[in-house]
């Protein structure tokens, strides 16, 4: 076959290599100049900054699979960060708590929880547990009986500090969430994806999480079997049973690029904007996906680490609805390195703000906290703008993928991304898989 895959992102780059592993040809069509969409870094100051997604869960067993067959899997590339990613919570803008994992029983341990709140939440469990002991890790819709119900809401009536002072905060430092965007039901589902497979949360100590995708991308620099094009625009996707065709834009110049099949592998919210023709049940279905943002802000600041604190996460209840987390890391040389996590509700507030206006605002954030930050030294900074970072849950989201799920295959199109799964690094690029795997199954 002549597979198009239109996107480049990590969903997209997993279905292209797979495909090509299968010895079909593959046009490889992404919008930037690079690959690798929310899984990218940068060199900056002599750090390798990413801009969107910051490690992996050992879990995903398919991304270590990925790295191997790249030649990248190798003990001396690694880092294991697990211990990096432990984070503690700014209570009441004065108590620090660690956060320790996240999981009821730490959650119960907390000295912040009352204990007539931990009583009641240690009932919660009995019943929890076995749906995420029941949960598949890798169908999400597994936990639909749970979507009726928002989990902050659920929780908030067994514990409010809880809530306050652990759940929120977690997913506002992971996801950019706020309390209406995610559903028990995805709580869940991603806990018994964690009990499955064991965890622990590594990266690359060149390039961090983005050279998983950027290794991708040589690959198929390189590869004859694929036709690589970077910079160009998909405005239209049309597909029948014997044939699909894309409309591309390149500077100047439309092409139209037909082939045999076809993986849409671009954020669910733009699928039905270049598919013109795409039936009234699945357009309904992408047109209700919305993504949270999650800028992240860099301070490289002139003085050592010192007595900074290594990480904050930081809750709405005591008025941090813009920021939710920072970190400290001393990079060994009189540097420290800052940088700050915004929640979906503080990008959206400043969305017409500039660069230099957000990062004076992220600035101001930091120095709410840590006021002995007020007279330091800021030698660089910047800020990646991640808009459309993470894809929302919110009740009744997993039952609208089991009906999306229920229409059956579109004739010679395939979809995969993170709204189809989880938004981690290793579920996107496992729906990519899956994608080719559809096709292939279909007409290969």
């Amino acid at each position: 076959m002549r597979v198009i895959v239109v996107g480049g992102g990590i969903a997209g780059l997993g279905a292209a290599y797979r495909l090509r592993e299968a010895g079909h040809q593959v046009v490889l069509v992404e919008k930037d100049k690079e690959p690798g969409g929310r899984c990218r870094s940068v060199q900056w100051n002599g750090v390798w900054a990413v801009t969107g997604a910051l490690a992996f869960l050992g879990a995903e067993t398919n991304l270590v699979e990925q790295a191997r067959k790249l030649g990248i899997y190798e003990p001396e590339a690694l880092s294991d960060l697990t211990a990096a990613h432990s984070w503690s919570v700014l209570v009441g803008r004065e108590k620090v708590v660690e956060f320790g994992e996240f999981n009821l029983i730490n959650a119960a341990r907390n000295s912040f929880i009352p204990l007539t709140e931990k009583a009641r939440l240690l009932a919660t469990i009995p019943a929890l547990v076995k749906q995420i002991v029941a949960g598949d890790p890798r169908d999400i819709t597994s936990s639909v009986e749970f979507d009726h119900v928002n989990a902050c809401e659920y929780f908030r009536r067994y514990s409010p500090a809880f809530v306050d002072y652990f759940l929120e905060p977690c997913m506002g430092l992971f996801c950019g969430y706020g309390e209406d965007d995610f559903s028990l039901a995805w709580l869940l589902w991603g806990a018994s994806g964690r009990l499955a497979w064991a965890n622990h949360v590594w990266s690359f100590k060149e390039r961090g999480a983005g050279r998983i995708t950027w290794e991708l991308g040589q690959f198929f620099a390189r590869d004859s079997g694929t036709d690589y094009r970077l910079g160009h625009h998909v405005h239209a996707v049309y597909h029948d049973a014997e044939a699909v065709s894309i409309v591309t834009k390149c500077g100047d110049r439309h092409e139209t690029i037909s082939g045999d099949a076809l993986v849409m592998a671009v954020p669910g919210t733009r699928v039905s904007t270049i598919m013109p023709e795409l039936d009234a049940a699945r357009r309904s279905f992408f047109q209700g996906i919305e993504y949270s943002g999650h800028h992240i802000a860099y301070f490289l600041l002139d003085r050592p680490k010192g007595s900074l604190p290594t990480s904050y996460a930081l809750p709405a209840a005591d008025g941090f609805r813009r920021t939710g987390n920072f970190r400290f890391v001393d990079l060994g040389d009189g540097r420290t390195l800052a940088h700050s996590q915004w929640k979906d509700w503080g990008c959206r507030q400043h969305a017409d703000a500039t660069d230099d206006e957000l990062l004076d605002i992220a600035w101001g954030d930091l120095v709410d906290v840590l006021p002995e930050l007020a007279g330091a030294s800021v030698a660089d900074r910047f800020i990646s703008r991640q808009p459309e970072a993470i894809c929302k849950r919110p009740k009744g989201y997993i039952g609208r993928i089991k009906a999306f799920r229920d229409l059956g295959p579109l004739d010679r199109v395939a979809f995969c991304g993170d709204y189809l799964t989880n938004s981690t690094v290793g579920q996107s690029h496992w729906s990519g898989l899956a994608a080719a795997e559809d096709l292939m199954a279909r007409y290969g």
